[in-house]
């Protein structure tokens, strides 16, 4: 009799192993599982001016609360879209697990923000408008978190360039919860100074070159600074002699960025 429960205690076992295993795909969140990305297009996020944006979904996949990612293309504030990127961040984390929000946002700048050592007035109020629009990208996927399968606890922000730049913004200056973001990664971006810090902030990862000829490799040394100051997590990688988002460096940029989102974002 005792021998009878044993092998039956063992059958349930294995069959409870045998089901997470199948539920739960291996390495989910910290590499690409799935092989296909399904992409709706276009979506309007903001009015007056419509703004949109591209979600990124991996396909066949039906669990209900994945992280949710805003990511914000490059251009110096002045040129660039939600479909152009050096580093593919959208694709990747969708076969990660994630769901991804590719964004478009207000270029108001006339003329690049690159190759000064501070921001102009001009770009200043090019990076306000950028933040204020991510932010409501933000806030637009946690209202439709829902109807996306996304965990609206559970949301971050990346970019590079000046997306970077951006988010940074929306990970140091949410003006309530619902524009408040978990975490974020700024790729060849930074903060001019530091600006806007304190102890409420998200926790953030920067990369940066110190050949950067575009974006001060200063910014990101100045957010990390400020940041940690105010006992915040900060990370900073600094690559030796690299330039502007260094599309070598783009499977390195995804792998430690998806570690980094793995732990801010608790997703274990």
């Amino acid at each position: 009799m005792l021998q009878h429960a044993g092998v039956v205690a063992l059958l349930l076992l294995t069959t409870t192993i045998a089901a997470c295993t199948s539920d739960t795909p291996a390495h989910r969140y910290t590499a690409e599982i799935f092989d296909e990305v399904t992409v709706e297009p276009s979506i309007v996020y903001r009015s007056d001016p419509d703004l949109r944006l591209d979600l990124y979904r991996p396909t066949d996949d039906d669990d209900p609360r994945r992280p949710g990612l805003v990511w914000v293309h490059g251009g110096g504030f002045a040129g660039g879209d939600r479909t152009s990127a050096v580093i593919p961040f959208a694709r990747a984390f969708a076969k990660s697990g994630y769901v991804v929000a590719s964004i478009d946002y207000r270029l108001t700048a006339t003329s690049p923000c690159v190759g000064a050592s501070h921001l102009s007035d001009e770009c200043r109020r090019a990076v306000d408008a950028a933040v204020e629009d991510a932010q409501a990208a933000v806030r637009w996927l946690k209202r439709n978190a829902s109807a996306y399968g996304v965990d609206g606890d559970r949301i971050a922000i990346a970019g590079e360039s000046a997306g970077g730049i951006t988010a940074a913004g929306v990970g140091t200056r949410a003006d309530d919860a619902a524009s408040a973001v978990r975490a974020w990664v700024s790729i060849s971006g930074g903060i001019d100074g530091g600006a806007f810090v304190d102890a409420h902030d998200a926790p953030g990862l920067l990369f940066a070159g110190t050949a950067d000829p575009y974006i001060p490799y200063q910014w990101s040394v100045d957010a990390l600074t400020a940041l940690r100051q105010t006992g915040v997590r900060a990370t900073l990688v600094t690559l030796d002699g690299a330039g502007h988002v260094p599309a070598e460096y783009a499977d390195r940029f995804v792998r430690e960025s998806r570690d980094f989102l793995y732990d801010a974002l608790d997703l274990r």
